[in-house]
Parts: C-alpha cells; sequence; structure tokens
C-alpha cells in the first residue's frame, strides 16, 4: 500500500528556504529501520518505518547540506548496539558517538519542528538556552538522561522535547529521547503515560506537564552533578 505524502510541496518549498537561509554547516542524520522482506518475521513488525523513512528522506532532501544514512536495525544489529537504539523507528540527529539526540517515531505534526530546529541549530552551532544555563551545565559530570513522551497534536510536548535535545548538545553526559508514544502502545502502557509531555530523567523522576528551562536544568543538576563534601 502506498504511504500517503507526509510533507506537502508547500511545506517542501518553506523547508528548502529555511534551509537555505538557515544551514551554515553539514548535519547528519541517520535513521534506523527496518528494510523490506520478502518474509514476515514474528516480533520484527514496524507499521510507521515506511512513514518515517519517506518523511525523513524529504526532509534531507530538502538541503545539500544535510546527510542521511540509513540502518537496517536487525541486519546492522552491531550499529545499533553501539547507538544505543532501543527501538525502531529511530530518527538520531548529529554524529556524536555515542548519539545524544534521538527521536522515536514518525515526527508528525508539531514534531516535526523538533527535527528541523535541531537540524538548524545543530548545523549554525548555536543554542537556544540562556547563558546561565549554559554555564551551569557544564558541572554536569555524571550521566543523565532524559526520556521525552510527545504526541503529533501537542505543541507543549514538541517544545519540551526539544529544550531537552538543546541541554543534551551543552554537555557529553547528557543524552535525550523524544518518544512519540502514538507509534509504541506497549511503551505507553509500560510508562503508564496518562499525558504528555511528560519527562522521565534517568528513567526514575518524573516530570509531568510543561516544563520550563530553568525547571529541567535544576532537574538535570541534581542528577548530574557528583556533590561535593
Amino acid at each position: 500500500m502506498t504511504q500517503p505524502a507526509t510533507i506537502s510541496p508547500q511545506q517542501r518549498n518553506q523547508l528548502k528556504r529555511t534551509f537555505r537561509k538557515d544551514l551554515k554547516a553539514p548535519v547528519k542524520l541517520r535513521l534506523y529501520t527496518q528494510f523490506p522482506t520478502a518474509l514476515a518475521i514474528p516480533g520484527r513488525d514496524c507499521p510507521t518505518c515506511v512513514q518515517a523513512q519517506q518523511l525523513i528522506e524529504e526532509v534531507a532532501g530538502a538541503s545539500p547540506k544535510i546527510e542521511l544514512a540509513v540502518f537496517d536495525f536487525w541486519e546492522d544489529a552491531d550499529e545499533s548496539r553501539a547507538n544505543e537504539v532501543a527501538r525502531i523507528p529511530a530518527i538520531l540527529v548529529g554524529d556524536d558517538s555515542p548519539p545524544r539526540l534521538k527521536f522515536y517515531g514518525v515526527p508528525l505534526g508539531h514534531q516535526m519542528a523538533v527535527i528541523v530546529e535541531s537540524i538548524r541549530s545543530v548545523s549554525r552551532g548555536v543554542s537556544p538556552l540562556a547563558n546561565d544555563s549554559r554555564r551551569k551545565l557544564r558541572s554536569v559530570d555524571r550521566r543523565v538522561h532524559l526520556q521525552v513522551v510527545v504526541a503529533p497534536e501537542d505543541q507543549a510536548s514538541a517544545e519540551t522535547a526539544y529544550l531537552a535535545f538543546a541541554l543534551a548538545r551543552e554537555n557529553r553526559n547528557i543524552t535525550a529521547e523524544a518518544v512519540q508514544i502514538r507509534d509504541y502502545p506497549s511503551l505507553a502502557r509500560s510508562l503508564r503515560v496518562q499525558s504528555v509531555p511528560l519527562v522521565i530523567v534517568n528513567d526514575f523522576y518524573r516530570l509531568t506537564g510543561p516544563v520550563t528551562e530553568t525547571g529541567l536544568v535544576e532537574q538535570v543538576l541534581a542528577a548530574g552533578v557528583t556533590s561535593k563534601s
């Protein structure tokens, strides 16, 4: 079955104009997906992988400064493990190893802005964070993992995901992932997701509802700074 178009011609033209004006340095995107096979293997179904690949190919095609590498999650298992990819489809922004910015699922609706704005920020080498936040984040010396649960129609969750991505870019000890929860119903049940945005810090501490930059920075500092005696 042919997948519906994910980006309209008007959106595609706007994306080209935006990238032409704003992108400076090249940006690498990595997509982890499942390549089509003649045999259906139980437990390896990915109903949204085709749509995710179509969308991210359209985004990458909007600028010659965006390089897209596509991997099969199962066939490239060593690559998947090395980059700590837990599920598919997965979009990694930037070429960090291990990666710091991951988006799981199809970034539809407001979530497309998370990908687009992160590409712009990485390419330009700029941060949307206040200087005070950036200074504080330098002190993070333990690993902090931010998981942001998002939904396509929710703008606040997109803003929260982009904020988490911005924090992760400030310190290599911080990683951030956005999870488009509609694509992972079993994960939604295991995480007991009742509303979005939901931020989970180090798989333990939960922040519900929109968060401020100051509030999220303070949670990261609490989890990631070694106490000084």
